[in-house]
């Protein structure tokens, strides 16, 4: 194939085209065409939106197995906590006003405490829930009742015992159900 510019083979041509062999009766470019083609812009704009959009697709994705990642992780603590902690234990309590999302934050605050603050608790959760009841407020009365139970499993899980004293959650869900409870 020969270049309009190169009358001799194009094994020849190729060969005097290199930088290091030009002279001034070869092609070579000039001034003016190198700062055209340096100036010139009309894909410049589609390589920076090529570019911005993969590097926003990869940050994307990374973050979604980042979070994935977590979310899975912390769903395992939970389970394991709520396991070793007896929670399948407690199936026979219904929870009267707690949610499932309510008991698990709780029940995760409980099992942070020490062991005299989950024992001074039980008795503390007991006073709450009789005066509660006593002021006629059985909604709060039983989510009262709920954190007791929360505070048992915790107690339960350190192979501790509730304050003397202080009611179980059986005599407060009976209490609770003699005031009209539901």
């Amino acid at each position: 194939m020969r270049s309009r510019f190169c009358h001799r083979s194009a094994m020849a041509c190729a060969e005097d085209r290199r930088p290091d062999t030009w002279d001034d009766t070869q092609m070579k470019p000039s001034l003016k065409q190198l700062c055209a083609a340096w100036h010139d812009e009309s894909g410049a704009v589609t390589v920076d939106w090529v570019v911005l959009s993969a590097t926003t697709l990869t940050l994307g994705l990374s973050s979604v197995g980042l979070v994935q990642t977590g979310v899975v992780d912390l769903g395992s603590e939970i389970n394991v906590s709520m396991t070793a902690a007896g929670v399948a234990g407690a199936a026979a309590y219904s929870f009267y006003r707690l949610t499932e999302a309510q008991q698990q934050d709780m029940l995760a605050v409980y099992m942070s405490r020490t062991p005299e603050q989950l024992v001074a608790n039980s008795q503390s959760m007991s006073d709450s829930f009789l005066a509660t009841l006593e002021s006629g407020n059985l909604d709060e009365a039983a989510r009262w009742m709920d954190r007791r139970q929360l505070n048992q499993t915790a107690l339960e899980a350190n192979g501790l015992t509730a304050a003397e004293g202080s009611m179980t959650v059986a005599q407060m869900e009976t209490l609770y159900l003699e005031a009209g409870g539901t």
